[in-house]
């Protein structure tokens, strides 16, 4: 994402454009999979004091997720909870139990489900989550090296 879309989405949703907000969305939409704030915090700050404290990115990924920016999830098994940017398309995720990576996957093979569900109980289905667990490819190959 650009700088000046990040700008423009931060003006249309009534958000202040401050250096902190544009680094994070410009981070979460080069992200190839959900970060944690501490990972957003670790790398906007490089170790340097003074870009950010975490205290702040917190309260910065709320305002995102509050006005529908960001979706939070808790995909981390640290119990973490995860950000990633709302590209209002629906995913689900895959998470090594190993190493905490996580991968989006596209496609939902819950669509047919979710119809049976609402016949047999007729509640209206509003969303879902599917979370599936592994080892991914480097930690298989550690373990057998």
């Amino acid at each position: 994402m650009k700088q000046d879309d990040i700008v423009l989405l931060l003006k249309a949703s009534s958000i202040k454009v401050t250096k902190q907000r544009v680094g994070i969305l410009q981070l979460l939409s080069e992200a190839d999979s959900p970060l944690t704030a501490e990972d957003i915090y670790l790398t906007l700050s490089g170790g340097e004091k003074g870009t950010a404290n975490l205290s702040t990115v917190y309260r910065i990924l709320d305002a995102f997720t509050q006005k529908d920016i960001l979706i939070k999830t808790n995909l981390n098994l640290e119990g973490k909870a995860t950000y990633e940017l709302n590209h209002r398309e629906h995913r689900h995720h895959i998470v090594c139990t190993v190493c905490n990576e996580i991968i989006p996957i596209k496609g939902c093979p819950l669509g047919d489900y979710e119809i049976k569900i609402r016949k047999s109980t007729g509640y209206e289905i509003v969303g879902h989550n599917l979370e599936i667990r592994g080892v991914c490819p480097k930690c298989q190959k550690a373990k057998r090296e």
